[in-house]
């Protein structure tokens, strides 16, 4: 998954996705209330998914979690709501 704010570009593990948003593993997480770009692929879509985002909470991690930050997906289109339906489905 690729993290892009402003002409910043951060590289980082998928950790858990839904249709509200998706956590990443990262040792540099951003500000809370950061606003992103997000572009990312899946399975069942050919084309990556990019899609706005916002910080909404950070992990700082611990014996058992790698430090990360929750991003909330926002403007996701139709098309990148049923792609990743069928990916949870699978």
């Amino acid at each position: 998954m690729e993290v892009l704010v402003g002409e910043d570009r951060l590289v980082a593990t998928t950790r858990n996705i839904s249709l509200g948003g998706v956590f990443v593993e990262t040792t540099a997480p951003l500000p809370l209330q950061t606003r992103l770009q997000i572009r990312f692929r899946i399975p069942t879509q050919s084309e990556p998914i990019e899609v706005g985002g916002e910080v909404r909470w950070l992990e700082p991690g611990g014996a058992e979690q790698l430090p990360g930050m929750g991003i909330r997906f926002q403007g996701l289109r139709a098309r990148e709501v049923w792609a990743l339906n069928r990916f949870f489905q699978g």
